[in-house]
């Protein structure tokens, strides 16, 4: 054991985690890491979003994310479950160059790329080495953990929650969660082979497939590999009695879209699932704590707003701990309301999006932006992750979302059908 006194204990390993811990090693802080589980290891959220690329070129990993084989996302398309409507949005026809790319992640490498990162910038992360206990006072953060059947006692002077949606911190300190008044989903995914993939540059796409009741996601890994997931209501699929894998070679097979896509897919990994998962925590700052990435909350998986989300947090927590860095004391009242809001304000963006996305008439909006005011590239810089308008983006968002509500009323975008299609006179797929 290198030490038992630390300048940050970093909990979790995962983006939010390895990135903060690296912006304060190279800093010049002593830096605990403690993150339970060996790397490789599979995790979901694989779809990048470009205006995340500032935070890996500010944390020097960018040359790394590029040179690791990852595949090219230019952009994303949207299809109805019955192929009654599509839309397309091209990153680099609205955004500058910096966020005209980023890339599809099998998070086990990526993940893996930036823990090895963070260690090589300075930060102390013992494998597979777990939290027992953890409380604060006015002065520092004590704490012990297990490594190699030994538990051992520290200190740090601050602590950076980034231990995803279990979040150990908000536990420990029984924290106000709020769940956005969003309906509960679930969500099952597994990776497969022979998925149906786009043409040319299109290749990387992310596509999102609308159907009644949720969505399909098939992020392409590499040249072979395509993640599959669906996500429904919670309510929807308790009440159909089945099993999640029922429910998902169930809803392939009712929509003529996916049997196109999936009708030469072989799964390649078990299911896994995910339910339960949107909240946010009213306080994500205290005096000696912060909560980044899942721990301080999670919207939804639609729009891919989890890693870039985990790794701005993750950014603005180390510039919160340096600046109380100077003189030592606990994070003042003032910085931990700004980081709070700026929290909340982040997500806020995606929560509007992904209310609009499960609105049927707004996703008519969405489905058929008007080139009107020049609405589509304002739409492209929401799907592409930015959170901190201009103002020119800024007034067209809005009336994009004035024109979402007055779809309820008035016809200003073709309607949509979103019932399913059955394919007939095929066999049923079966995953």
């Amino acid at each position: 054991m290198s030490s038992a006194v630390w300048d940050t204990l970093v909990i979790g390993g995962g983006p939010a985690g390895s990135a903060s811990a690296a912006f304060l090693a190279k800093a010049g802080q002593k830096v605990l890491i403690l993150e339970k589980q060996s790397f490789p290891r599979f995790h979901i959220g694989e779809s990048l979003l470009p205006f995340g690329n500032d935070v890996l070129q500010d944390l020097g990993v960018w040359d790394k994310i590029q040179q690791a084989g990852f595949m090219p996302k230019l952009g994303a398309e949207f299809v109805m479950g019955n192929s009654a409507g599509s839309h397309s949005f091209w990153f680099r026809k609205t955004l500058p160059p910096p966020h005209a790319q980023t890339f599809q992640v099998e998070r086990s490498k990526f993940d893996h790329i930036l823990f090895d990162h963070a260690r090589e910038a300075g930060a102390h992360a013992p494998p597979e080495s777990s939290l027992e206990d953890i409380h604060f006072d006015h002065d520092m953060v004590n704490f012990s953990y297990r490594h190699q059947d030994q538990t051992h006692q520290a200190t740090a002077r601050w602590c950076i929650d980034a231990s995803g949606r279990t979040s150990v911190v908000g536990r420990t300190l029984n924290l106000t969660k709020c769940d956005l008044g969003m309906p509960k989903k679930i969500a099952v995914f597994s990776h497969f082979k022979g998925v149906h993939r786009n043409e040319g540059e299109a290749m990387g796409h992310i596509t999102i497939v609308r159907i009644p009741q949720g969505w399909f996601w098939l992020i392409p890994l590499d040249e072979t590999k395509t993640s599959v997931g669906l996500v429904q209501m919670l309510k929807s699929f308790k009440s159909t009695g089945l099993t999640p894998q029922e429910s998902f070679t169930q809803t392939v097979n009712q929509n003529h879209e996916l049997v196109f896509r999936m009708q030469k897919a072989q799964r390649l990994t078990d299911f896994h699932t995910e339910a339960d998962y949107t909240f946010r925590h009213r306080q994500a700052a205290g005096p000696r704590w912060l909560l980044a990435g899942d721990s301080a909350g999670f919207i939804d998986p639609i729009f891919s707003s989890g890693v870039m989300v985990a790794l701005r947090s993750a950014q603005l927590a180390a510039q919160a701990i340096l600046k109380a860095g100077k003189s030592g004391g606990p994070i003042p009242q003032a910085q931990r309301t700004i980081y709070t809001n700026a929290f909340k304000s982040m997500t806020n963006v995606f929560r509007d999006m992904i209310r609009m996305f499960y609105s049927n008439k707004a996703f008519e909006v969405f489905m058929n932006p008007n080139p009107w005011l020049q609405i589509p590239g304002a739409v492209t810089h929401m799907v592409a992750g930015n959170t901190v308008f201009t103002w020119s983006v800024f007034w067209r968002v809005r009336v994009f979302f004035a024109l979402c509500l007055l779809q309820r009323y008035l016809r200003v975008a073709p309607r949509l059908s979103f019932s399913h299609s059955s394919p007939s006179r095929q066999p049923a797929l079966s995953f």
